[in-house]
């Protein structure tokens, strides 16, 4: 029996039941995880109303993506090393015991470290399950099978926000973590019961732990140095800054140098896979920005519910799994760089309508639902353009890490896009209150319609208006992101021409699937 296949399994793993099995649980896997991040955005603001710690709130969101990001490729490595399932069944326990632990939280920081444990759970299921699918079917079916696993982060995205409104409203809070737990130890059930393979004794390029390292710790230094910046002396917050700068260059450096780095530098150097790269992280940005940013509007100014936050994010998606139906062949047909300009240019326009709703209150559920339907029909093109145009400028044998370049660069975007974007708000918002003469009045009362009563009325009204204009300032930082990622499409190549080695084992259908996989 091959490494990595059901009981029984055959070649090519067709028609064995326990195959099945393994399909249901990875299915299982998949939507744990792409749905955690889609139930938690909603239930922020109530969380911030329960634990405090508006400032450092952002780091919520940044440390579970940035814990998921850079443990990701190393979990490839180790599944080579070790097996896919005992892998797979490590991550999922991590996960489920981070899930836990968040839940039990009693304050920010500790609910920042839990979520950074459930992110270094989440980082093993991606890989090891898109893995296994390769282990399991045939390169035919393979294409069949991702769009099922597509389906799920679409229907993930799209249901995710509004069961975690309800979660939050009819329960509480810590029930959006633990609602996951039960489906991860169903799909751990599963794996154990149904899934066995041989011993693992193959040789691997070494793991690349120090660069993991480097890229850890830079981007935390440069995380702190945008979070705390207003909260630091000038001194401490620039000795902070050259301290992640230098941390990164070392990462650069030690890229050039790996056996088996992280991000190569030799593919990041080519202008079609680095505006590729800096476009999707532009995306993550905008994409975690609007997770995080729209329920707070909803919440702390037009004081509306956790069910009505997640119902604010849901046309975003929708319109999103719509556009990705009708993405590839816009791609096929106009070229990568009119997809790419014209889906970056929706996303910039969406920006601007919720910029407009943030001005204007009294209008922005209905510029809200606008934007978002706009951003998400500009998503789908977008994304695939970046995809696709660097898997047409790498050889074959170069395809998988290029394109995992692009989604690593896309979290690790969405990580420092929230903390920038977070950043700016607690200073604006800061700011603004020092203005009105009420330091230290407490923002969290107002992000919840039950705590309203600990302020009276005017400094409701104070802090919703502050807040709400503080947030168009967001808004405002993410029309310039979507500015940026029109800029990057502009680089991609005019049209997709012919593939740049021709005749390599690359089936056009299954390439779409993977690459819509990645969206």
């Amino acid at each position: 029996m091959e490494p990595g296949k059901a009981d029984g399994e055959g070649q090519d793993g067709a028609g064995v039941p326990g195959r099945a099995m393994v399909t249901v649980a990875l299915l299982l896997a998949m939507t744990v995880t792409a749905m955690e991040q889609m139930v938690v955005s909603t239930a922020m603001p109530t969380i911030i109303a329960k634990l405090h710690g508006f400032d450092i709130y952002p780091w919520v969101i940044s440390a579970y993506l940035l814990a998921a990001t850079v443990s990701t490729p190393l979990y490839g490595k180790l599944a080579d090393l070790l097996g896919r399932k005992r892998v797979l069944l490590f991550g999922l326990g991590l996960f489920s015991l981070g899930s836990i632990l968040s839940g039990t939280s009693r304050s920010m920081p500790m609910l920042i470290a839990m979520r950074t444990i459930q992110g270094l759970g989440a980082g093993a299921v991606g890989p090891i399950v898109l893995t296994l699918l390769g282990d399991l079917f045939t390169l035919r079916e393979r294409a069949r099978v991702q769009g099922w696993f597509s389906a799920v982060w679409g229907l993930s995205s799209i249901a995710g926000p509004a069961i975690g409104g309800v979660i939050t409203d009819r329960l509480d809070w810590p029930w959006v973590f633990y609602v996951s737990v039960p489906f991860a130890a169903l799909a751990a059930f599963i794996l154990i019961e149904f899934f066995h393979e041989p011993a693992v004794h193959k040789a691997v390029p070494p793991l690349d732990w120090a660069g993991a390292g480097l890229l850890t710790a830079g981007t935390t230094a440069l995380l702190l140095t945008i979070l705390n910046g207003p909260h630091q002396p000038l001194a401490a917050n620039a000795a902070l800054g050259v301290g992640a700068l230098v941390l990164l260059a070392m990462f650069v450096r030690r890229e050039h140098r790996a056996a088996d780095p992280i991000l190569p530098m030799d593919l990041m150097a080519r202008p079609t896979i680095l505006a590729a790269v800096v476009g999707s992280g532009l995306i993550g940005g905008i994409l975690f920005g609007l997770d995080t940013f729209v329920p707070l509007f909803v919440q702390g100014v037009r004081g509306g519910s956790a069910t009505l936050a997640g119902r604010a994010l849901t046309p975003l998606f929708l319109a999103w799994a719509v556009s990705v139906v009708v993405a590839a062949k816009v791609v096929l047909h106009y070229g990568f760089r009119l997809a790419g300009v014209a889906g970056s240019g929706l996303i910039a326009a969406g920006t601007l309508a919720l910029l407009a709703g943030a001005w204007y209150p009294a209008s922005s559920a209905w510029l809200f639902a606008v934007g978002m339907v706009i951003i998400g029909l500009g998503m789908g093109p977008t994304s695939l353009s970046y995809i696709l145009a660097v898997q047409h400028s790498v050889q074959w044998g170069q395809r998988g890490v290029a394109t995992g370049a692009v989604t690593f660069t896309r979290t690790i975007g969405g990580a420092l896009g929230v903390g920038l974007l977070g950043a700016l708000l607690g200073w604006e918002l800061s700011r603004r209150l020092a203005a009105r003469g009420t330091v230290g009045i407490d923002v969290t009362a107002a992000l919840r319609p039950e705590t309203h009563s600990r302020l009276a009325a005017d400094q409701l009204r104070l802090v919703q208006a502050s807040l709400g204009a503080s947030i168009a300032d967001v808004f405002l930082l993410m029309v310039v992101l979507g500015i940026g990622c029109l800029a990057c499409s502009c680089w991609l190549p005019r049209d997709h021409g012919q593939p740049v080695a021709a005749g390599e084992p690359a089936a056009e259908d299954e390439g779409l699937a993977v690459a819509a996989s990645e969206l």
